[in-house]
C-alpha cells in the first residue's frame, strides 16, 4: 500500500492528511545532488562502521551547510500552514546512522513519561517530528519509517497510550515509500518505529531529524521540561555505559545551542524574516 504524498507545491492538502492520518509524505524536497551531498557530510563525519549506529548531534548539525534544508523558506512556510499558523523549532536536531527502533510512541509525547500530560489532548495540539532520509524506504531493505495510520487518535479518545493497547487499536501498519530527499512529517502521538531491514542492502542509513510545533508557549514549556528531565530518566534505565554517555553527551550539546550564534547566516536570516520562535533549553538545563 502506497502512502498518500503531497508536494510542497500544494501545501494545504496536507492539513485534512495530518489530521486524518497523523503523518505527511512530501516528496521531492532535496533534489539527487542534494541528497548526496548531504550524504557525503554523513560519511565524512560518521563511523565508517556500516553496521554502527551514530549521530551528528545539534551543535555540529547546523553549522553543516548541506544540512540547511531544514531551514529550506518552503518547509518553513509548509510546517507554518500544517501548523496552524505559527512556528516554533527545537534544539534537538539530529542526523542518525543506521537508527533502528521498535513500535513505540516517543517519551516527550507519551503520558506515562511526563508529570503533566494534560496538553497532549488539547484539540489545539500541534506537535510535528521530521525527518529526511537519504535513501529510499524499499521492502526488505529498509530505510524509512513505518507507523500506524491514525494512532495519534488515542489522545482524542482520552485513553493512555500503552503500547500493546495501542498494537491492539491500530493494527494497521504502513510502510511509508519515501524516497531519498523526501520528507516525512508525523505527529508526535503517532505509533512508529523505524522499518525493519533484512540485510539485503548494505547501505548506510540516514535520517536528519528535527522537531516543530505551533508557538504556544504550554507546548514549548512542556517539550523543554521534557529534555530538562531527560537525563535523569535516562540514568534510572541502566543502560551501558556507552550509551548512557552518548546520550548525556547529546543533551549537554542541546542545552548550548543557542540563536543566532549556533546557526549559519542563511538560516538566521529565514527563522527571523518567518518569525520562527526558536525554543532552548536553559543553562540548567541538563545534569
Amino acid at each position: 500500500m502506497s502512502a498518500p504524498s503531497i508536494t510542497l507545491d500544494s501545501v494545504d492538502r496536507g492539513i485534512p492528511l495530518l489530521e486524518r492520518d497523523g503523518y505527511l509524505l512530501v516528496r521531492g524536497v532535496l533534489s539527487a545532488d542534494e541528497v548526496q551531498r548531504a550524504r557525503a557530510r554523513c560519511d565524512a563525519y560518521l563511523l565508517a562502521d556500516a553496521d554502527a549506529e551514530n549521530e551528528i548531534e545539534a551543535t555540529a548539525l547546523l553549522r553543516m551547510p548541506e544540512m540547511n534544508f531544514v531551514f529550506d523558506e518552503r518547509v518553513i512556510q509548509a510546517l507554518t500552514v500544517w501548523l496552524g499558523g505559527s512556528l516554533a523549532y527545537y534544539p534537538n536536531y539530529v542526523a542518525r546512522l543506521n537508527r533502528r527502533t521498535e513500535w513505540h510512541v516517543d517519551n516527550g509525547f507519551s503520558p506515562k513519561f511526563l508529570p503533566d500530560a494534560r496538553h497532549l489532548y488539547d484539540p489545539r495540539f500541534r506537535h510535528v517530528q521530521c525527518v529526511v532520509y537519504l535513501q529510499d524506504n524499499l521492502p526488505g531493505a529498509g530505510g524509512g519509517l513505518d507507523v500506524r495510520p491514525g494512532s495519534h487518535g488515542w489522545a482524542a479518545d482520552g485513553s493512555f497510550p500503552d503500547n500493546e493497547f495501542l498494537l491492539r487499536a491500530y493494527p494497521e501498519i504502513l510502510s511509508i515509500d519515501s524516497k531519498a530527499g523526501d520528507l516525512i512529517v508525523f505527529d508526535g502521538r503517532v505509533m512508529h518505529r523505524g522499518t525493519p531491514q533484512d540485510g539485503s542492502q548494505k547501505v548506510r542509513k540516514y535520517g536528519i531529524f528535527w522537531s516543530a510545533s505551533r508557538d504556544d508557549p504550554e507546548q514549548i514549556d512542556r517539550y523543554i521540561a521534557y529534555f530538562q528531565t531527560r537525563v535523569a530518566y535516562l540514568r534510572a534505565r541502566n543502560l551501558s555505559s556507552e550509551e548512557f554517555q552518548r546520550d548525556v553527551q547529546r543533551h549537554r550539546l542541546m542545552q548550548s545551542v543557542r540563536f543566532p550564534d549556533s546557526y549559519l547566516p542563511h538560516a538566521v536570516d529565514v527563522i527571523q524574516r518567518h518569525a520562527v520562535a526558536i525554543a532552548e533549553l536553559p543553562d540548567a538545563g541538563v545534569g
